[in-house]
């Protein structure tokens, strides 16, 4: 993500629908709140490092106006409370109505500061029963450890002035905590709010329990990171083992055409017409990236996920370090499954520009 151009570009192919997020998105600033449809708001939530600067919430409003739920609220800090409260006010409501809080998955900037709404004001908090799988998994001790991550990075070609980076990165605490769900949703549920009906979608890809909600009666998607109108947020970010995030992502973009004409409210940037663009866009940049893959695959056959990661990667892959260097082999290395998986070819053919993996040449483009 660079520059105003880039974002010209990109609001030529969707129809942003609101030019005031685009515009604190592009001048670096927290949008304002604003009215999004009838009772809905998107308020913004700061986010208090890493690139990304804040999350899109979204404030659904009861029918008689007497209480609110949140969806995505964001960080657990002192600067999102203040920052929620100060939302609140200016759009009328305070932080004592809350009754739901809804999570589309549970990374800190989503799911965050849920808990402490919760002990706040007594909210109950909704998420998918494999999210909370997901959460309990990603918060287990073993996990983390420092000797089994070794074999991981060995098993992976890294080097061995690499290595110490990436175990300290990894093997820290997570930003998030544990939680206990007062409703749990699986794909299909309908979700009533008091005057807002949200059907849960499951998209497994970003996390392995990611829910998207639909509201029909108002034309809405909230999209959490499964779509973004910018951003490539990245798969496989939080999954049960067994799980392949790739393919499921793939999948789970393709599974949302059926809401092709609903306004995406997005967890970041800014909200957009244009699902089925933004969607098949994103799809294709990750074919891309396995068939560059299977172009590699001759020359490089049973070499390391590091040596398919260099390649991949281009000029960019000096500058990573830390977390990013692990996603970046991580998504390599899933890559590298999935040009090597029979379901490959089912997942390329609702693109038919893209060349299979037999008829790619060395040095394709991304």
């Amino acid at each position: 993500m660079s520059g105003a151009g880039a974002y010209a570009d990109q609001t030529r192919r969707l129809r942003t629908t609101s030019a005031g997020q685009l515009a604190a998105l592009q001048s670096g600033q927290l949008p304002p709140p604003e009215a999004v449809a009838d009772k809905v708001w998107a308020i913004a939530a700061p986010i208090p490092e890493g690139s990304v600067t804040y999350t899109l919430s979204y404030v659904l409003v009861s029918a008689d106006s007497t209480s609110f739920s949140i969806l995505d609220p964001g960080w657990d800090s002192p600067e999102n409370l203040d920052s929620l409260r100060r939302s609140l006010g200016l759009i009328g409501l305070a932080l004592e109505g809350l009754s739901t809080v809804v999570a589309t998955h549970h990374h800190p900037d989503h799911l965050g500061i849920a808990s402490t709404l919760k002990a706040m004001t007594g909210a109950r908090v909704v998420l998918s029963g494999i999210e909370r799988a997901v959460l309990t998994y990603q918060l287990s001790p073993g996990l983390r450890n420092p000797a089994s991550y070794t074999r991981v990075l060995e098993a992976w070609g890294v080097p061995k002035a690499r290595r110490a980076e990436l175990v300290a990165a990894f093997a820290r605490t997570p930003d998030f905590s544990d939680i206990e769900p007062d409703v749990l949703l699986a794909d299909g549920d309908v979700l009533d709010l008091d005057g807002h009906s949200l059907t849960a979608v499951a998209t497994p890809g970003h996390t392995g329990g990611h829910l998207c909600f639909a509201d029909n009666d108002r034309g809405l998607l909230y999209s959490g990171d499964h779509i973004l109108p910018q951003i490539h947020s990245g798969f496989g970010l939080g999954a049960l083992p067994g799980d392949q995030p790739l393919p499921d992502y793939l999948t789970s973009l393709q599974s949302l055409r059926r809401f092709a004409a609903h306004e995406v409210l997005p967890g970041h940037e800014f909200r957009f017409l244009g699902l089925d663009a933004r969607a098949a866009e994103i799809s294709v940049h990750q074919l891309r990236r396995t068939l560059r893959i299977a172009d590699l695959l001759p020359e490089l056959g049973d070499a390391p996920v590091w040596d398919y990661a260099r390649l991949l990667h281009g000029p960019g892959w000096s500058r990573l370090s830390g977390f990013f260097l692990h996603a970046a082999l991580r998504q390599t290395e899933m890559h590298l499954d999935l040009a090597r998986s029979p379901h490959l070819a089912e997942l390329l053919a609702p693109f038919p520009a893209l060349r299979p993996p037999e008829a790619a040449s060395a040095g394709s483009a991304d």
